[in-house]
Order: C-alpha cells, then structure tokens, then sequence
C-alpha cells in the first residue's frame, strides 16, 4: 500500500496564513501579558498546548477585531503586505515593541509566502522554509518554488510557533502601562486609493514616518513558504540590540524545513544575481558595469527600450509585487507607455530582459522581476535626461527609490488601546 502527499491548495495555503497569525498573536499578546488572563482559553494547535485569544470584550475583543475583520479583510484581498502588532510607551512617543508579519503572494495569487521577523538581529535569526531568502518583506517570484504537501506546512508550521515563543519568552517584562495598537501596510499596485479595511483608518504622516524609520531595526524570526504564500515574521525590540555584541553569536539559525540552505547575509546581490544568469548571448559576465549595460541597448530603439525596462522595472519586489504579466504590459502600452510600442517589438524586449537578468520566466505570460539587477539597471536609467523625461513623476519616484531604497507607502492604524497591568 502506498501512501501520497496531498499539495496545500492555495484556499488552504490562504486559510493556513490566517490560522498562523491568529495563533502567533494569541501566543504574543499571552506572553507579553497584553491581556488578561481570562481572554484565552487552551488549544491544542499541531500538537502543541498553546493558549488560545477568545473573542471577547475589552482588548481582546479589539485585537481579534483588528484581525479578523481588518487584516484579513486586506489578506483575502491580496492586499494585504504586513500587518504589525505594536506596543506604545503610555504617551505613544516611544514604539516599546513591534511583532510584524510580512505577506507574498505569487503569480495570480498561487502561492505566496509568510514571514516572522524581529529587531536587530535580522542578520542573525532566520527561518526559511523552500526556497525563500532575505528579510521578511520580499515578494515572491524570484525563483519558482515547487509546491508544498500538506504534511509538510504543519510541520513548518508547528515549528516556526515553537521559536516564535522561544524567543518572545525570552523579552524583559513590559511597562505596566502601554498602548496596543495595529497597523496595516498595504502593496500599492493592486490596492485602491481609498481602501481602509473595518477598524482602520489612515494613519498619521508621524506614524508612517515612524514606521519607516523603526524598519529597519527588526530581527527576522522564520519565513514559511506554503507553496501558495509566503509569510515572514520579525520582531522590534532593543533587548536584540543588548544581546548582539555578546550573545547572538550563540544563537542558532533556524530553518524549518531541513533541505533548504541556510541563506548567508554576507554573500548578498551578487550570488543572487548569479543565479539569474547575469549574462547574456554575447558572453557578458554578470559583473558588467551599469555604463556597459546601456551600451549594449546602444541602437536605433533605445530610448523605447529603455522607457519600457523603466516600467518593469517598477514592478521590482522593492516597490511593487514582484511580477508582471503580459495584461499589465498590454494596459501599460494602451494607456500610459509615452512612446509607440507595438506589441510584437515588447516580445523581443522581454527576451533582451531575460537574458539580462532583469526578468525571469515564471509560467507563460508571466515574468519575475529581480531585486538585485534592477537596482544596477536603474543607476544607468536614472543617467539619460532623454529617458529621464519622459517618465512619469510615479515611475521616476520608484526608479529613485530602487536606488536611495526612501519611499513613503500608505499605512493604516487602528485605534490604540491603553491598558494598565496589575
């Protein structure tokens, strides 16, 4: 008798993503004591006792609206980029603690990633499950991952929940007087203007900045790739930053799933760029100069080409989703392309991409676009005036973003809740 595994479907990989997020912020908001005792009942989750946030009155009943009407909302949209728990100083003028959760999504919403990250040892802490690499927020695309059974999910799954409260465990106690709040971020290309899921509103131009500035202090907790999503984890909290000089050294990198490679932080764009085969039919090396680039586009349709790669370009997991398909590019030449582009010449301009590294051919009509050569691209872009003016003011914005990695997205936030520990 023979026995086979059963790939995750994307409903179950969508269902599997909110499952986790509602169980990584039961067991957080217990740990932490964020709230009382009697908001949690005990539930066994994939063979572990965990404690389990009901939905009840006070801040339990907030955070479990937050989720289940705010986030998800955005989640079942595929709006959905991160969903941050904060924990506020009394005042709201000091960010004590930030638990993130970072959403991808694949091709046509086939797969997507999750991730779990934290402060400061982002270089240092990680869990990776397939082939997903680098920090929590990556969208997917840059490889094509193979599908994932369901055995393996829950397995990922209940080992990712065993660190996360490992490591939570291991925090300072909290003030005793605090201020819970959420926040939703938002991928911008598929999210109407005028979005705002239940519970949220727009946050503040202080709390987007702020946001962005604490970014970049987070330690990567475990990325999970289901085969259909992809979700990271990360944490923000300056005890990482205590425990790095001494400490860090001795803690393990964490990988879910025991064939993946471990990623090593230090080796970076350039072995990335590598497996994009960064060369092209001429024998280009993968280390050509961004000036060397644009000599070989040196023809009578460069500045078309150009102007086009600046729009893929756009589509970089950076700024945007992380892919393109041929409807996109089809609209984008319809309404918005400033030059007469046929659509049999963006044929031969994909290719020209490929072979360059800058795309990658995911399934038919549909492309992954790479974070590391787009940023080399843009610098030699960014250097013609001629190219330069005929973008758009958004697509001159994201090119420069490519390059100064500065962006202001739009940011949602629920209302704070106070609460005073006993």
């Amino acid at each position: 008798m023979t026995s086979t595994a059963t790939e995750v479907t994307q409903t179950q990989s969508l269902a599997a993503v909110r499952n986790f997020i509602r169980v990584a912020v039961s067991c957080v908001t217990y740990l932490r004591g964020l709230c009382s005792d009697e908001s949690y009942q005990p539930r066994q989750f994939l063979g572990l006792q965990l404690k389990q946030l009901v939905r009840s009155s006070g801040d339990a009943g907030a955070i479990s609206r937050w989720m289940e009407e705010g986030a998800f909302d955005a989640l079942n949209r595929g709006y959905l980029k991160e969903l941050s728990l904060c924990v506020h100083e009394p005042n709201c003028t000091e960010l004590l603690e930030r638990y993130s959760f970072m959403v991808s999504y694949s091709p046509g919403g086939q797969r997507a990633a999750l991730s779990l990250t934290g402060e400061s040892m982002k270089e240092n802490l990680s869990c990776s499950f397939g082939t997903v690499g680098g920090g929590g927020g990556d969208k997917m695309g840059k490889v094509l991952r193979k599908r994932r059974c369901r055995q393996e999910v829950q397995q990922a799954l209940a080992s990712i929940i065993t660190k996360l409260m490992e490591v939570v465990e291991g925090l300072p106690p909290l003030l005793c007087e605090r201020v819970l709040t959420m926040q939703l971020k938002y991928y911008e290309d598929v999210t109407p203007p005028s979005y705002e899921p239940p519970c949220f509103a727009p946050a503040s131009p202080s709390t987007v900045a702020a946001h962005y500035r604490e970014e970049k202090n987070s330690t990567d907790i475990a990325t999970l790739d289901t085969g259909h999503h992809t979700l990271s984890i990360n944490i923000r909290h300056k005890f990482f930053e205590q425990l790095r000089p001494h400490n860090l050294s001795q803690m393990n990198m964490y990988d879910a799933s025991s064939s993946s490679a471990r990623r090593d932080p230090t080796k970076g764009g350039k072995d990335d760029a590598a497996a994009y085969g960064c060369r092209n039919e001429r024998g280009t090396t993968e280390n050509r100069t961004s000036r060397g680039i644009t000599n070989d586009w040196a023809h009578a349709d460069e500045v078309a080409f150009l102007v086009f790669t600046s729009f893929i370009l756009t589509k970089s997991p950076t700024v945007s989703r992380g892919r393109i398909t041929m409807g996109e590019i089809e609209e984008y030449l319809r309404v918005a392309c400033p030059m007469e582009i046929e659509v049999k010449q963006v044929q031969s301009m994909m290719r020209r991409l490929e072979t360059s590294g800058i795309v990658l051919l995911e399934a038919p009509l549909e492309w992954a676009v790479s974070e590391q050569r787009s940023a080399v691209v843009v610098s030699a872009i960014l250097e013609r005036q001629d190219v330069v003016s005929l973008l758009s003011v958004q697509t001159r914005m994201d090119l420069r973003y490519l390059t100064t990695g500065r962006k202001v997205s739009r940011l949602s936030s629920s209302k704070g809740r106070k609460r005073v520990r006993a």
